[in-house]
């Protein structure tokens, strides 16, 4: 892991985007985000497969969603394709979202998003891996299937295993995210095939021009030995 540079968050080149620290708001105050990975049932600790598409225990995501309600959140579900196309997967969330609850963005895992054009492999579980317009029309198949079932345009992207690549940012504006939650502040992916996130720290950043907000994941180090973060 690359621990990012002491002092307030600055600009990150980051595979050809630059993302600017958004500038505190004259009485700052916390805003929480609830992101929920909506996706496949799967084990993974096991190899990818295209059959990885069973989606049983969102029966009981109500059991959740409860605890939400009453604290007054209202939680972004990111969905995969699994869950977006088979009426056991989105029909307890679309109960959800049609009662004001929550909100539907897309989650893109790549060895179960059609068209399968790619070979499945750990590398390509990372869909900034894969070629350009491969990674695209996965994405125009998932927003299409979130269309067509839940009935509404996602805003939101969670790209799958955080694996964003340098085509990712201008393919999420084409097709209309405003909100981008792809960045694991600090992590360091690359040897599994993935990117290389050290530059980063978990606050929010515009890129593509203002065109798109990255919210990173909450994430640091506390107590004692937060200083030496990076060398641990």
């Amino acid at each position: 892991m690359t621990r990012p540079p002491a002092g307030p968050a600055a600009p990150v080149c980051f595979l050809g985007a630059a993302y600017v620290p958004t500038p505190d708001p004259p009485a700052r105050r916390a805003v929480l985000y609830v992101v929920v990975d909506t996706e496949a049932e799967f084990d993974w600790g096991k190899p990818f497969a295209r059959d990885l598409v069973r989606v049983s225990a969102m029966a009981v995501q109500e059991r959740a969603q409860a605890i939400f309600d009453r604290y007054g959140l209202r939680p972004v579900y990111v969905v995969d394709y699994p869950v977006a196309s088979q009426p056991e997967g989105f029909a307890p969330l679309l109960a959800i979202l049609r009662r004001g609850g929550c909100e539907i963005g897309a989650h893109l895992h790549p060895w179960t998003n059609p068209p399968f054009e790619e070979n499945v492999s750990l590398v390509n579980s990372f869909p900034g891996n894969l070629a350009p317009e491969v990674e695209e029309a996965k994405l125009a198949v998932l927003l299409g299937a979130i269309r067509r079932n839940f009935g509404v345009r996602a805003r939101f992207y969670k790209s799958g295993r955080f694996g964003i690549g340098p085509n990712t940012v201008p393919m999420l504006v084409r097709h209309g995210i405003g909100v981008d939650f792809s960045i694991l502040p600090g992590a360091d992916l690359r040897a599994t095939g993935g990117p290389d996130f050290g530059a980063f720290r978990p606050v929010p950043y515009l890129t593509a021009g203002g065109r798109l907000l990255s919210l990173p994941m909450t994430r640091g180090h506390v107590g004692p030995l937060a200083a030496f973060a990076g060398a641990l």
